[in-house]
């Protein structure tokens, strides 16, 4: 299997970057949290808009016959716990763990709400066929 030459490009990009992060750890040393914080996010942005929102959007067009808003949520839902636990993983290496626990407990919350209406859905019907 070939790879696709804007993996090889992307791939590229991320030695860049962990090179130039080594180059900035000898000469700026006390800078290094700040820079390695700020040069994360950045990358994060730009794998984000590369690479996991078009994945998302060819995966719910490859199920576009299943219910409708199954496969949204469900690949949604996957795209935020993955992002959450990334940037959570980040605030606790820096030291920040009780900030990290709370905001991937948000995103947690956030996806047990956009399901609400599924789930309301299914309580519905599910008491419906209790009480007869």
């Amino acid at each position: 299997m070939a790879l696709d030459g804007s993996v090889v490009f992307l791939l590229l990009q991320v030695i860049l970057v962990f090179l130039l992060l080594l180059v900035m750890s000898f000469a700026v040393p006390k800078l290094m949290p700040v820079l390695y914080t700020s040069v994360f996010f950045f990358v994060f942005l730009y794998l984000l808009t590369t690479v996991i929102f078009p994945f998302g959007r060819m995966y719910v067009q490859l199920f576009e016959s299943l219910p409708n808003p199954y496969v949204k949520l469900l690949i949604g839902s996957a795209i935020l716990y993955f992002i959450s636990e990334l940037v959570s993983s980040h605030i606790e290496e820096s030291g920040y763990k009780s900030l990290a626990k709370m905001s991937h407990l948000a995103v947690k919350i956030t996806i047990l709400l956009l399901w609400m209406d599924e789930t309301i859905a299914l309580v519905e019907v599910l008491s419906t066929l209790i009480t007869k």
